[in-house]
């Protein structure tokens, strides 16, 4: 694999790997021409990301994808998913044109149609950051513009939205709240969800058992107070959350 700078300093685990492996190898034979690059980013590219639980990339495209091509991709994950104790669920692939990853409007997703990335901005400001890894293809200097501060804004604003349909997931939401607050405050958003789990448990005390629960959960270990206490207390810290976050803008 060519790696992306910002993984000089550390591997990825060895079954991540092998997933990552498999997928390019399996992308590969599906789409031969119409492949361009992959690249990977997201916890697995953090060194303080702690338990990789999914694998997030980017899969640009030269050309569009057909019913076939879609077809045999979900085959794909299928396979990678009897293989290997990732499941398509932990596979994050966006599906992106060439031509669209060069601009910065949310592109459309080419496996699944009716979706657009609107965490876009976001993606680009961590490719840019070079924090990324290239598991197949050029280095991605002519894609992923640079956004700007009012598109990452959008961004997040986003994402605050998607967190609150989903407050389900109590975990996931408490940590990308910790990364939604740093991320205003500090005007920042190439950091990791766990380190700023980290940061927000020091800064807020208050909230400490709350976000310690949702690391243990993020990583399996969470006891059952613990993920009661997450499902009781969301509502709350979304809350107190989107006080700050208004403070900060």
């Amino acid at each position: 694999m060519a790696r992306g700078f910002c993984m000089k300093y550390f591997s990825l685990p060895d079954n991540i790997r092998a997933v990552c492996d498999a997928l390019v190898s399996g992308l590969k034979e599906i789409l031969v021409d119409k492949l361009y690059g992959v690249y990977m980013y997201g916890a697995a590219v953090f060194p303080d990301s702690g338990t990789i639980t999914d694998i997030d990339s980017h899969v640009i495209l030269n050309n569009s994808l057909n019913d076939i091509d879609r077809a045999d991709i979900f085959h794909l994950y299928e396979e990678l998913s009897k293989r290997f104790s990732f499941s398509g669920n932990n596979l994050d692939v966006w599906y992106i044109l060439f031509n669209d990853a060069q601009k910065t409007r949310p592109p459309m997703h080419q496996l699944k149609t009716d979706m657009h990335d609107e965490w876009w901005a976001l993606h680009c400001a961590h490719i840019r950051a070079g924090r990324y890894l290239t598991l197949y293809g050029p280095e991605p200097l002519d894609i992923f513009p640079v956004p700007s501060w009012e598109e990452i804004t959008a961004a997040l604003d986003y994402e605050i939205e998607y967190i609150k349909k989903n407050l389900l997931y109590p975990a996931y939401c408490v940590l990308n709240l910790c990364r939604i607050i740093y991320s205003f405050q500090k005007r920042d958003v190439v950091v990791s969800k766990r380190s700023n789990g980290l940061w927000a448990s020091n800064l807020f005390p208050q909230w400490r058992p709350l976000i310690e629960a949702a690391l243990n959960d993020y990583e399996g270990r969470a006891t059952d107070n613990e993920k009661s206490r997450l499902q009781a207390d969301i509502n709350q810290f979304l809350a107190f959350a989107s006080e700050l976050i208004r403070e900060a803008r």
